[in-house]
């Protein structure tokens, strides 16, 4: 009589292996929290905690740094593996370009449309105080009044900046409106910086194949986010956070530097008139409106 002996083919563990040891509780342990709770009437102690209430209530510092040799660990490792496979990914197909991405505005096509189309509309008042103080003896002044014809000519003194990142405008002649100091008639750039940038951006067009720098469309992990909070986050009075809060401001976690404003010209618009004269004095010491 022959006997036929079958062997099973068990898969065996390997230690590189996750699947098989992330939730093996006799090699792992569970990180616990390192002080103690506070119990009270109104949080009152179980009396048959669950298995896994003993360790619950953990700091994030604590589980960012948690050991390779608990449970916690081994998932900060899988983590992190899927957020570089995520990066990689991003990086292989990036965004050529994005509008929303900006880096300089201070003077766009719309401030320079404003204060143009600002002293036109003075002009208007101008010829109508006019009107209503001497009549129809200043019907003649009406030439004065300025129509889109002084907005065209005004609008070819001004040319946009040819870097991609860049909304400014910036004049290439004389006698503008903001009597500013023209640049040369083939200027590209509205500084020395955007001339950079450009050329910046091109080499990472022909590296990346995006002009958008690495920062834009690859995302930060989450161990580096909580590193950046960590070291930069302070602790508010509680006052403090109310009084932001009343002002209907957000609560800023990470200490920035104040932003320095701009201030604002000055602008009144009364006027002065001489009716023996006609003179009309300007009491605005903003020259867009004398």
């Amino acid at each position: 009589m022959t006997t036929i002996s079958v062997a099973t083919n068990q898969p065996k563990r390997n230690k590189t292996d996750l699947t098989f040891t992330i939730y093996d509780r006799d090699r792992y342990k569970i990180l616990k929290p390192v002080y103690s709770v506070n119990y009270s009437a109104d949080f009152p102690k179980v009396k048959k905690p669950s298995e896994f209430e003993v360790y619950a209530n953990l700091t994030d510092t604590q589980l960012r740094k948690a050991p390779k040799t608990t449970l916690e660990g081994q998932a900060n490792i899988l983590l992190k593996e899927l957020e570089r496979e995520k990066q990689e990914r991003e990086r292989l197909y990036p965004p050529v370009y994005d509008r929303a991405y900006v880096e300089r505005a201070d003077f766009t096509v719309t401030d320079l449309y404003n204060d143009i189309v600002s002293r036109m509309e003075w002009s208007v008042i101008y010829y109508l105080i006019l009107v209503i103080v001497f009549g129809n003896n200043a019907l003649s002044t009406y030439s004065n009044v300025l129509q889109w014809d002084y907005y065209r000519a005004e609008r070819r003194k001004w040319r946009k900046c040819r870097y991609k990142f860049c909304l400014n405008m910036f004049v290439i002649e004389g006698g503008n409106i903001r009597e500013q100091r023209p640049k040369r008639s083939d200027s590209r750039y509205c500084c020395e910086q955007c001339r950079k940038a450009d050329y910046e951006a091109t080499l990472r067009y022909q590296k990346h194949g995006s002009y958008l720098p690495v920062s834009c469309y690859v995302t930060n992990t989450a161990d580096h986010i909580d590193k950046y909070y960590e070291a930069h986050e302070q602790a508010q009075p509680l006052y403090k956070l109310d009084r932001e809060t009343a002002k209907g401001k957000a609560q800023a976690i990470v200490n920035k530097r104040p932003r320095k404003r701009k201030e604002k010209p000055e602008f009144k618009p009364i006027l002065t008139v001489n009716i023996s004269t006609g003179k009309i004095d300007y009491p605005s010491e903003n020259t867009l409106y004398k």
